[in-house]
């Protein structure tokens, strides 16, 4: 079945069944494309892990299927709630992640490599400028919702 972390988000994988399945279900659906949509019927199956990487994706986690705390904390709040504050020095794998996204829809152009440059900086700003937000060039909770909102699952990552 499931194991329940210590703040009874109940941690959920493929095979799992029953109401918890259906909530994480119910939860889901908002955020996925129209024929993306998932039948609300408690199996935790393909469909359903799917809709988890999607959202996994859309909220900048690690896109494995599996509904953890930091999974039902983003979509209970429908923002990347779990996210810390980056700024030009960073560097990991959560910049590559903001890269890649910011590359697939148009608004970053430099190298995805995980270093938070100068570049993306401006990026960032001219991004939290189009969204009438603090131009700082600092990721914090205002433009991870923000990229939140413009993250489209493109492709599953390993």
């Amino acid at each position: 079945m499931y194991s329940v972390t210590k703040n009874n988000y109940p941690t959920l994988k493929r095979g799992d069944r029953g109401e918890q399945v259906k909530e994480l279900q119910r939860l889901l659906n908002p955020r996925m494309a129209g024929p993306d949509r998932i039948q609300v019927d408690g199996i935790f199956g393909d469909e359903t892990e799917f809709a988890v990487q999607e959202v996994q994706y859309q909220f900048f986690l690690k896109q494995d299927g599996i509904a953890n705390e930091h999974v039902w904390r983003c979509l209970y709040a429908k923002a990347p709630v779990v996210q810390p504050v980056i700024r030009v020095g960073s560097n990991s794998d959560l910049v590559k992640r903001v890269q890649e996204v910011m590359s697939e829809h148009g608004l970053y152009s430099g190298e995805i490599n995980g270093v938070f440059d100068a570049r993306l900086e401006n990026n960032i700003k001219n991004f939290q400028r189009s969204r009438n937000l603090v131009a700082d060039g600092v990721i914090g909770p205002k433009t991870w919702k923000a990229l939140c909102d413009v993250a489209t699952f493109v492709t599953v990552e390993s």
